[in-house]
């Protein structure tokens, strides 16, 4: 959650308070229904930049296990296989064949399609590795780790595409709450006019804090603002 979202959460927080704290005798239904609407964005922005948190947390401990097994993968099982593949003559279905070690920049993509690759040829050429001193289940162990990596890009994927759902919606939200409670600050004033002790308080809370990039100090009123 950006600094400027939070700044208006805690001040969306303020304004709530202020009219949970205080009974404002209206006539007007409005006044109710809007303060219901504040509470429940209130709670919602709340929820949203939790799960945000968490999901930056989760995609960067799935970062953190994509580089595992991305040197798992390239160092520890392929890099073994190809450099003993140089001493070997290989054949498939009567062709020559040789391995290639993937470069070390290359994509996570390109990478696990190089290991699928591998495991195909493994399934023919395979004992003649063991038969050098590779594992019996050197395929298997192969065939598990690509596996293993792309359901880790994938699950990175998947976190990626919620946390821009939730910033979406933490955006959308952040500037629904503004507006209402602009709306709110049109209602609250006539109500509490004669008071001017609690106006001066209301004023207080219903200013809204300037985002840091816009000046670094605290605005007017709403309804200056507007």
């Amino acid at each position: 959650m950006k600094k400027s979202q939070t700044q208006v959460l805690q001040w969306a927080r303020r304004v709530r308070d202020f009219l949970v704290e205080h009974v404002l005798r209206s006539d007007l239904a409005e006044l109710t229904a809007f303060r219901q609407q504040l509470d429940q964005l209130v709670e919602l922005l709340t929820a949203n930049a939790a799960a945000q948190e968490a999901i930056t947390k989760q995609a960067l401990v799935q970062t953190t296990e994509i580089k595992r097994l991305r040197a798992s993968l390239r160092e520890a099982l392929l890099k073994p296989i190809i450099r003993m593949s140089r001493t070997m003559k290989l054949e498939i279905s009567g062709t020559d064949i040789t391995f290639t070690l993937p470069a070390f920049d290359l994509d996570n993509e390109r990478l696990a399609a190089a290991a699928d690759a591998m495991v195909t040829a493994l399934k023919v050429v395979g004992p003649q590795f063991v038969a050098r001193g590779f594992a019996s289940n050197v395929v298997e162990q192969l065939g598990n780790t690509t596996q293993a990596f792309r359901d880790a890009i994938d699950q990175r994927s998947a976190q990626v595409a919620r946390r821009t759902g939730t910033t979406a919606a933490i955006k959308r939200d952040t500037n629904h709450v503004i507006q209402l409670v602009r709306v709110i600050d049109t209602l609250v004033r006539p109500v509490i006019e004669n008071n001017p002790a609690l106006l001066a308080a209301w004023e207080s809370v219903v200013a809204l804090p300037r985002s840091p990039k816009a000046a670094g100090v605290v605005v007017g009123t709403l309804a200056a603002a507007a």
